[in-house]
């Protein structure tokens, strides 16, 4: 008789980790260029001097991704994520009263701080603490889940700011924080399977053996911080990040690029929307490819894609070609958050994956808090947007070249990773000081 497979809590972490990744990130980032032509005309301010805000915001998830890479492994995550969702509505309703320039700016520290106790590094960190196989997988959905709230919300948000004013809409946002990931973080989230009883997806226990009065726990196997300073891999990976980050990055200039090119901020709102439901459709194929053929081949990959986007978007005006552009872009895009924490992950193990990762995902942030104010500022000196979309496809050329020579000079700490995986450390629950625990395969 075939033996019952029992469900495994980590597909409830999976289910909440798309939550927290379609609003608090999906909703703060990448459908928040709706807003700005609009507040630059209430203001009576440039477009980038509007994204100058995001570009501040950047810092703050600096600051945040920082405390968060220290607290998440020794504080209760239903407890930091609950506070993060809080702070993050409260902002939101504080740029509904916005009536000056410096109203943003002075809102987008304590945004950025909330947004980085949400996405993408808790999403990163409890993805790698509960599935051991297929992670690859489980980051390309809870990934996808970025594109899938921006890919509707971006035409809404545009149709409520046309009906209600921005303001309205601003307050909608908050609104929507609140109802949706206050209950999943206190409800739904636990930092690691111990805290269940449970080991890592992929883990099978059953195969061991392990006496009645002992309990089994995942081994922590890596390279620490402290010797990951010293490798060459360790920075080549942080630019990583940090250039897929930048070259994702015009997704909200779209609104902006589109009235720039006479088209009006409706087809904007569709271009987001596409880019968003490419991230959406090929968020998961990235993560499959990820555990079949390796991170390597898979960012490789697509990069040229998203750098062919760019171009295609750069070099053409007409908008069946820009639709097809942004569509590649998109595929570009969705990777940003997927292969820098997979790179990590893969290189430097599971020991201190949770501070490594919060450095990559730093230089994610400060590189991305720049993208807006590259692209918008180059875009107000030349009157287009060509220029930057031209930069955004050098930087898509140079995550290829960072991500080879990150797997490649990094190939002998990823064998033994991979060699690794699996173990299992055995801790007796009568356990006798000074006795050390056993390990099994």
């Amino acid at each position: 008789m075939k033996k019952r497979t029992h469900f495994h809590y980590c597909w409830v972490i999976l289910v909440g980790t798309c939550i927290m990744m379609s609003i608090g990130f999906g909703m703060c980032l990448n459908s928040v260029g709706i807003f700005l032509p609009f507040v630059a005309d209430s203001l009576g301010v440039t477009n980038g001097q509007v994204s100058y805000y995001m570009t501040i915001q950047g810092f703050g998830m600096i600051i945040g991704m920082y405390a968060a890479g220290k607290l998440i492994p020794r504080k209760n995550i239903k407890l930091l994520l609950s506070l993060a969702t809080v702070l993050m509505a409260v902002c939101f309703f504080l740029l509904s009263a916005g009536t000056q320039l410096w109203h943003w700016y002075a809102v987008a520290i304590p945004l950025g701080i909330a947004i980085a106790f949400i996405a993408p590094l808790p999403i990163s960190i409890l993805i790698s603490n509960w599935f051991e196989k297929k992670r690859g997988f489980a980051s390309g959905v809870a990934f996808a889940f970025s594109g899938i709230t921006s890919a509707f919300l971006s035409p809404l948000a545009t149709e409520l700011i046309n009906a209600c004013g921005w303001q309205y809409t601003y307050r909608f946002y908050g609104i929507l924080a609140l109802v949706f990931m206050l209950p999943t973080a206190i409800f739904l989230m636990v930092n690691t399977p111990e805290e269940k009883g449970l080991l890592p997806y992929g883990v099978n226990a059953s195969e061991l053996h392990v006496s009645e009065k002992a309990k089994v726990v995942s081994v922590s196997y890596g390279t620490p911080l402290k010797k990951a300073l010293h490798m060459p891999v360790f920075y080549t990976a942080i630019l990583l990040a940090g250039f897929l980050s930048i070259g994702g990055g015009f997704s909200q200039q779209f609104p902006s690029h589109a009235v720039s090119m006479g088209l009006g901020a409706d087809t904007g709102s569709y271009l987001v929307s596409i880019c968003m439901v490419m991230q959406l459709i090929a968020n998961v194929p990235l993560g499959m490819l990820c555990d079949k053929i390796g991170v390597r081949l898979s960012a490789t990959l697509y990069s040229a894609i998203g750098a062919g986007g760019a171009l295609i978007l750069a070099l053409c005006g007409s908008s069946p070609l820009m639709y097809a552009g942004c569509a590649m872009y998109g595929m570009g895009v969705c990777q940003t958050m997927v292969i820098s924490p997979q790179v990590a992950r893969e290189i430097f193990g599971k020991k201190d994956f949770s501070r490594i990762n919060s450095i990559v995902m730093m230089c994610f942030a400060l590189f991305g808090a720049f993208s807006h104010t590259v692209y918008a500022g180059i875009a107000d000196l030349q009157g287009s947007y060509v220029l930057s979309l031209t930069l955004a496809f050098v930087f898509y050329l140079i995550a290829v070249v960072l991500v080879n020579v990150s797997c490649l000079g990094g190939r002998e700490l990823m064998a033994e990773n991979k060699r690794m995986e699996g173990q299992l450390v055995v801790e007796e629950k009568a356990f006798t000081p000074g006795r050390k625990a056993d390990i099994t395969a």
